[in-house]
C-alpha cells in the first residue's frame, strides 16, 4: 500500500511554495525522516524539489501554505512536509480528508516515536 504526500519548499526570495509529490512511504518513519536526516538546509531542501523525488510528476506551485493545504483536502494525499525557516514542518490528514492547518516541526523525537 502507498502512503502518498506532497514536499514542499519555501523559497522567500521569490515568494513561492514549490511542491512535488511523493507517491511512496510519506510516512513520518519514511520520507519524513530522510528528510530531516538528509535534506537538512535550504540548498539540500531545494534538492528534493529540483529532481530527487521530483519523478513521479511535474512540480506545483503556490502563493501560499494556505492555498497548498486547501488543494490537499479531499485528495489521497496522506502527509505534507515544507521546509521553511531552515525547518522541516509536517502536518497530516485526518479521517476525513481534511489537512491539518498546523504545522508540526519534524523532529528526531517524532520520526522515531
Amino acid at each position: 500500500m502507498s502512503i502518498r504526500g506532497e514536499i514542499g519548499v519555501w523559497f522567500p526570495e521569490e515568494k513561492k511554495l514549490k511542491v512535488i509529490y511523493n507517491h511512496y512511504d510519506s510516512y513520518l518513519k519514511g520520507i519524513g525522516k530522510e528528510l530531516l536526516e538528509d535534506y537538512n538546509s535550504f540548498e539540500l531542501a531545494k534538492k528534493v524539489i529540483d529532481g530527487d523525488y521530483n519523478n513521479e510528476e511535474s512540480e506545483d506551485e503556490y502563493s501560499t501554505e494556505e492555498l497548498w493545504l486547501c488543494s490537499l483536502d479531499g485528495s489521497d494525499r496522506e502527509y505534507a512536509y515544507l521546509f521553511k525557516d531552515e525547518k522541516w514542518y509536517y502536518t497530516e490528514c485526518d479521517c476525513n480528508l481534511i489537512f491539518d492547518r498546523n504545522w508540526k516541526v519534524l523532529t528526531e523525537e517524532v520520526v522515531n516515536s
